[in-house]
């Protein structure tokens, strides 16, 4: 037979047996548990109800041990002794059976196979192979059966449940059931006899404890059971031999306290009542360390500033990060050992003698502490304080550009002013300027900054730096762009000093076509924002006329339609007096950059002055109130004074209209002197610059391929630029063209003088010999072209002078025929007053005196158009000159009005008033003219301060450049060599102080010194300094910044005489509007422009003027001849 079968099928049961007996052992195992659990509960339950003596409690507890090993014997031990197969062999047909019964598929077959398999061989009836065919059979159909899988653990999972549960329950029982507990361990020690539990038992606290001599002590007693009658606290101190008794009463929550004030000694106690006691408690008195006294110093950082503060028995800190804090303190006994505990658990150790302590600590963050004593017997203080520290940090500090804010073109002095403000909270340590070239047509872009540091007060926390960079030294060039910030540094030795930086701003050089073509085009935006607001001015006049006349209605009160309108048109005319205000800042800017560059001449800049005063009137305050007197009327909706404001409105809205076009009227003549000034420079500059070319051809090497073409290159920009002057030369000839009274003839001779110069085609040989290295023949070309550019500068400032010295005369002569106008006027007025005085009210007089009023009116009307026309080509005439005739005229009518009512004296008052109006406007004319005699003979004035002080600014600017060159040149010491150019520099700056001094004591002499806005004689103590140091050969940076500061100061003064000198007070009127200024002087240099001045003058005289004006014409006369022979 096969056997391997048979031992396969033998161990499919033994694991079917095991598994039997393995859940038989798990369920004696929680059956057990639950017999053991529940009997002890249940005896315990018993013992609780019944508190037996020592016996009964033995036979329990007994009773519970034999049911206890009972139960693991049979239940636990049996089933794993089985398990293991250790009473008998297992009994595989029994198993067998029971497999057959579970699974149909083998029903009786495994049993029976089995058995026969067994059976003895020699009393079989079945043949071998018969057997070994039916077991494999049963083998074959046993194999896929798992016989284990028929024992069933849903009685061990039912106990586990059973049990859980038991546990949960008994738990439950011996945390809630009062005694319950007590009772277990009764029943557990039988052996013992136990006392029944009182009614009641308590809790008492602080039970044992230390506390420090002279600390308070709150005793704290709760009831648990049957709440007593009345409690007692029972207390002995050490030196009382009895206890003290205390009764307790209840407070609201039901515990009972008593406390005891600074106890000095030991202390015994325990709670009693109704003879129940508790246990005997001790509190033992320590003497413990205390604090006495703490002296607290904290040392902030020396770079702050901040005093040392002291406090006294407070450790609470607040100071600056890295501040050292000193602490001293007194303890009342003897120390061993002390330290500072921190809250991020950190210690520092303190210093011990007896009862001082010292020690110290820096402060890094917020954070808090508490001192701990330790005394000679390791007693610690109790709750030690805790003191808290906060780290004030050191903010970073602050820096805002006030100039320049945005990218800026750099002036022809190459200097930029730069205004910033920084803000610590301690003070500084440095300021650095960093620039870079970030753009050049000529040179490599620098990628890292340079640094420059300048000179600050470090101590000073907020304040405001004015710097003056001198870019002279670095040399740019047309077209370069510097970038540079400005970053501040704090003084902050301890986290290492923090800064903080400015936006970068670029500086651009510009090139002289760039400022002039920007210039060009502010003009012609500044023309076509007129003419727009010239149109809207004619549109607005219209609206205007149309509400008068509906505001002439018989009503008390207007509409709120015709209050809609009216506001309307304030609106409007807001709005064109807000355009003029943007144009007027448009040309001062383009003003400030051509006078910064130096292109334009005195007489154009003074001219450019009086245009801006003219455009500021159009917005000047008399209008500004004149609208809000509109404002009021309409608010009180009175139809007489909205009525009364309009007339006013309608006067304004004129003479706002007439100064536009007085304004674009003199815009274009001062666009033809300025297109001179710039043809003076452009021709200037090819000269220099050819000069300059032609000596670099001279020191060159043509066959130095790099050289040859460098020169070849400048030559062919100097042809571009000539291109550029022809075509400037025609946009000046258009525009002269524009105007009457200009030299047009002597423009198309200079073009023609220009054409025949031929001056491009020398250029582009001077180009072509570079080229083929024929030296001699660039030179030639070259000398050429620059006498060519010379003789067409001189041409140019000839004709100049000829347009301003006939224009002059033209003015001159003008105001004279209208000043004997006014005269004769005022003396026709003068004759009709007298005559009136002696007509009898009914005289038949009135009717003809009227007639001759009106005539005079009339030539009074004639003489304000003759103004008018004039004033649209000079700044001459004054706003007060219209103003007086304004007046006259306006008093003219009323005497008119009067001679038709037939009221003599009234007429004649009136007549008496415009008399009066017509000689104030004579004595303003000839005091204009006066002053045009005083300019003319250069005898001083504002301009020659200005002269003067252009002057000294070169002077101060050469003498800066040199000194800076010093300094660069400098290696720790003066050398001999430099020391003497030391003393030479500083003598120059001593003879620039003695200049400006002798002008400042002629400007106070003449009374000139109140004009000037800046403080001469502040300017002159500074330049004592700046000498004082040099002659000390004292060179540093912060002498370089007082020269700087000097030069600045002379120039703000020189820009600041030309505002001065035209400010003069501005009212409105009822007639024109004009504005007046000095014309330019007169060039008598040749003959020629002295016989014109001459004849001119002549005529003037043969005009007919009185005896007093024919002597002033003399006079102007005389005082120019005077000036030629000074000259």
């Amino acid at each position: 037979m096969n056997t391997s079968f048979y031992k396969e099928i033998i161990n499919k049961l033994e694991l079917l047996i095991k598994k039997e007996y393995a859940a038989l052992f798990l369920k004696g195992l929680l059956l057990t548990s639950i017999i053991i659990l529940a009997v002890f509960t249940f005896f315990s339950l018993i013992e609780l109800a019944a508190n037996f003596k020592s016996l009964v409690r033995s036979i329990l507890f007994f009773i519970f041990i034999i049911t206890a090993i009972g139960s693991v014997s049979y239940l636990i031990l049996i089933p794993l002794l089985k398990y293991f197969n250790v009473f008998k062999k297992w009994d595989y047909f029994y198993s067998a059976n029971k497999v057959g019964k579970y699974f149909p598929e083998i029903k009786d077959d495994l049993l029976n196979a089995m058995q026969l398999v067994s059976t003895d061989k020699s009393k079989s009836l079945y043949s071998t192979n018969l057997l070994d065919a039916a077991f494999k059979n049963v083998y074959e159909r046993a194999k896929p059966i798992r016989f284990e899988s028929i024992v069933d653990f849903t009685k061990v999972k039912k106990f586990s449940v059973y049990f859980l549960s038991l546990i949960i329950l008994s738990a439950l029982l011996f945390i809630t059931v009062p005694g319950l507990q007590a009772a277990s361990n009764r029943l557990i020690n039988f052996n013992k006899e136990f006392i029944p539990p009182a009614k009641f038992y308590f809790e008492v606290f602080p039970g044992n404890t230390d506390i420090t001599k002279g600390e308070s002590v709150d005793f704290v007693i709760r009831v648990k059971g049957e709440i007593p009658k009345k409690i007692f606290l029972l207390t002995r101190e050490e030196s009382q031999t009895n206890f003290e008794e205390h009764e307790l009463q209840k407070d609201s929550v039901g515990n009972y306290k008593f406390s005891i004030q600074q106890l000095r000694s030991s202390l015994n106690y325990f709670a009693s009542a109704e003879d129940i006691k508790s246990e005997e408690f001790k509190i033992s008195v320590i003497d413990r360390p205390v604090i006495r006294s703490m002296d607290v110093k904290v040392i902030s950082p020396g770079y702050s500033g901040i005093p040392i503060i002291e406090q006294k028995d407070n450790g609470n800190i607040s100071a600056l990060i890295g501040s050292t804090v000193d602490i001293s303190l007194l303890s009342n006994k003897e120390l061993k050992s002390a330290y500072i505990e921190f809250e991020d658990s950190t210690k520092t150790n303190l210093t011990v003698h007896n009862n001082l302590v010292k020690g110290s600590f820096k402060i890094r963050k917020d954070n808090s502490y508490v001192i701990l004593l330790n005394d000679l017997n390791e007693n610690q203080n109790l709750q030690p304080v805790r003191y808290y520290i906060k780290a004030n940090y050191d903010g970073n500090p602050t820096i805002e550009l006030l100039y320049p804010k945005q990218d800026i073109n750099l002036a022809n002095d190459s200097r930029v002013a730069i205004e910033v403000r920084v803000n610590d909270d301690y003070g500084f340590s440095k300021l650095n300027l960093n620039y870079r070239l970030t753009s050049s047509r000529y040179e490599p872009v620098q990628e890292k900054f340079a640094t420059l540091e300048i000179a600050i007060d470090k101590k000073i926390k907020e304040q405001i730096v004015d710097h003056i960079w001198n870019l002279t030294q670095i040399n740019p060039a047309v077209n370069d762009v510097y970038s540079f910030y400005l970053e501040i540094f704090d003084n902050d030795n301890i986290s290492g000093p923090k800064s903080a930086k400015t936006q970068i701003i670029n500086v651009r050089v510009p090139s002289l076509d760039e400022i002039l073509a920007n210039a060009d085009e502010t003009q012609d935006n500044v023309q076509d924002e007129m003419k727009e607001t010239l149109k809207e001015a004619e549109e607005l006049k219209k609206e205007l006329e149309k509400i008068d006349k509906d505001l002439k209605q018989d009503k008390q009160e207007i509409s709120w339609e015709e209050k809609e309108k009216i506001e309307q048109a304030l609106d409007k005319f807001e709005k064109l007096q807000e355009k003029m205000e943007a144009a007027s800042d448009q040309l001062k800017q383009m003003q400030n950059e051509l006078q910064q560059n130096q292109l334009l001449s005195e007489e154009t800049l003074e001219k450019y002055m009086e245009l801006q005063k003219l455009m500021d009137e159009m917005t000047s305050d008399e209008m500004k109130k004149a609208m809000q007197k509109m404002q009021d009327a309409l608010e009180k909706m009175n139809r007489n004074q909205t009525q009364d404001a309009m007339n006013q409105m309608k006067m304004d809205e004129e003479k706002f209209k007439k100064s536009i076009e007085r304004t674009m009227n003199l815009l274009k003549r001062i666009q033809v002197e300025q297109k001179m000034d710039e043809m003076i420079k452009r021709t200037e500059n090819l000269e220099q610059k050819q000069n300059e070319l032609n000596e670099q051809t001279k020191q060159s090497d043509l066959n130095n391929q790099k050289q040859n073409d460098e020169l070849t290159k400048k030559q062919d920009e100097i042809s571009k630029e000539l291109d550029r002057l022809q075509e400037k030369m025609d946009e000046l000839k258009d525009k002269m063209s524009e105007l009457k009274d200009m030299p047009n003839e002597e423009m198309e001779k200079l073009q023609e003088e220009f054409e025949k110069q031929k001056n491009e085609e020398l250029s582009d040989q001077a180009k072509q010999d570079l080229k083929q290295n024929q030296k001699q023949k660039a030179q030639k070309n070259q000398q050429q072209l620059s006498k060519n550019m010379q003789q067409m500068k001189s041409s140019m400032q000839q004709m100049q002078e000829q347009m301003q010295q006939e224009n002059q005369m033209q003015t001159f002569t003008d105001m004279m025929r209208i000043l004997d106008n006014i005269l004769s006027l005022s003396k026709q007025q003068e004759e009709l007053k007298n005559k009136l005085q002696n007509v009898d009210p009914n005289s038949s007089q009135f009717e003809e005196n009227l007639q001759k009023q009106n005539e005079i009116k009339k030539n009074l009307n004639k003489l304000l158009e003759q103004m008018s026309e004039l004033s649209q080509k000079t700044f001459a005439i004054s706003p007060e000159m219209g103003k007086a005739l304004g007046n006259a005229n306006q008093k003219m009518n009323q005497s008119m009005q009067s001679m038709q009512n037939r009221n003599g004296s009234m007429a004649t008052l009136s007549q008496s008033d415009a008399m009066m109006h017509l000689n104030e406007a004579a004595n303003m004319m000839k005091s204009s003219l006066e002053s045009m005699m005083q300019g003319g003979s250069g005898s001083g004035g504002m301009m020659s301060l200005m002269q003067q002080l252009q002057k000294m600014s070169g002077q101060q600017m050469d003498l800066n450049n040199m000194t800076q060159m010093l300094k660069q040149m400098q290696q720790g010491q003066l050398s001999p060599e430099q020391q003497g150019q030391m003393q030479r520099l500083a003598q120059q700056q001593q003879m620039i102080q003695k200049s400006l001094e002798q002008l400042n004591k002629e400007a106070k002499q003449s009374g000139e010194s109140k004009k000037i806005p800046a403080d001469l004689e502040n300017i002159v103590n500074q330049m004592r300094e700046v000498v004082t140091d040099m002659n000390t050969e004292k060179l540093s940076d912060d002498l370089i910044q007082k020269q700087e500061k000097i030069l600045s100061k002379l120039l703000d003064a020189q820009k600041s005489i030309n505002e001065r000198d035209f400010e003069k007070e501005r009212k409105s009127e009822s007639g024109n509007n004009f504005t007046r200024n000095s014309p330019a002087e007169l060039n008598l240099s040749n003959q020629k422009g002295k016989e014109k001045l001459k004849d001119e003058l002549n005529r003037a005289v043969q005009e007919g003027y009185n005896k007093d004006y024919e002597e002033l014409i003399r006079k102007y006369y005389d005082a120019l001849q005077k000036e030629k022979i000074n000259n």
